[in-house]
């Protein structure tokens, strides 16, 4: 008799193992690519080669003493489809007529917006409300004043990446520290560190050269305690971009060559 319940009580669980699956499938298929869920909202899926806008994002936290050869990385490149965006706060006004005047000599002020802020220094706040006016489509390069471009092919080497596929929505690269023009440490290993949920290491997160659309960054929003008046510092954006990486995870691409010279002299 016991054997018998026994043999029912597996059979009638063999039956429902292929039941539960088949009902809980796309549930686990959704929880393993829930980056995908964001895909149709702000990449256009387009077969032929485009070229990608793309906006220069300069800020600074401390005094500037680069900006010239800053702007001239901008000027320089080959690539076409770009504009410049600078956030202006109390400690960057000082660099702002240099920025403009080369702009203007390049006959490129049209490619310039100003945001004008009261705060002595940048915030996260001031960082929102300037993304928050791009275009959604438009692919967003973080460049702090005090560092520059690696050549003047950076942008068209962007492209490529991005126009491969609708998949790709954040892009990190390899670059030098100036003045010792050694290459930094950026750890390329993004599908281990995904397979074993180590989210907060990813390396997009600490990367001098950060470049995502603006449409995702639009769609995600940090938790709801977070303090939007913190001075906008790499310890900051950390934190602040962390659901981006989180929720982008096999949407994230490294490219290994060297695309950015962060400048880690003395201030």
């Amino acid at each position: 008799m016991k054997g018998s319940i026994q043999k029912t009580f597996a059979f009638i669980l063999l039956l429902l193992i292929p039941c539960f699956i088949l009902v809980n499938f796309s549930f686990f298929k959704s929880k393993r690519d829930l980056a995908s869920l964001f895909s149709v909202d702000f990449v256009h899926d387009e077969s032929a080669f485009t070229e990608k806008p793309f906006v220069f994002l300069l800020y600074s936290n401390e005094t500037l003493r680069t900006c010239e050869q800053n702007i001239s990385s901008i000027m320089e490149q080959k690539y076409e489809n770009y504009r410049i965006v600078l956030m202006e706060t109390g400690n960057v006004q000082c660099c702002s007529n240099i920025i403009k005047t080369m702009i203007a000599k390049e006959n490129k002020s049209h490619l310039l917006t100003t945001f004008t802020f009261e705060e002595k220094r940048p915030t996260i706040e001031c960082f929102q409300k300037v993304l928050d006016s791009l275009k959604d489509d438009e692919i967003v390069i973080q460049l702090e004043c005090n560092d520059w471009l690696s050549n003047n092919l950076v942008l068209d080497r962007l492209n490529q990446i991005y126009s491969k596929s609708p998949e790709i929505w954040l892009t990190y690269s390899q670059f030098l520290e100036y003045p010792s023009y050694q290459k930094g440490a950026v750890d390329p290993y993004l599908k281990k560190m995904i397979r074993n949920r180590q989210n907060r290491k990813i390396p997009w997160l600490s990367s001098h050269l950060k470049t995502y659309y603006a449409g995702l960054f639009k769609q995600i929003k940090p938790d709801s305690r977070f303090n939007y008046k913190k001075a906008l510092i790499q310890e900051t954006l950390d934190l602040y971009f962390l659901p981006l990486a989180e929720y982008s995870k096999h949407h994230i691409r490294f490219i290994d060559d060297v695309l950015y010279v962060h400048n880690a002299s003395p201030r």
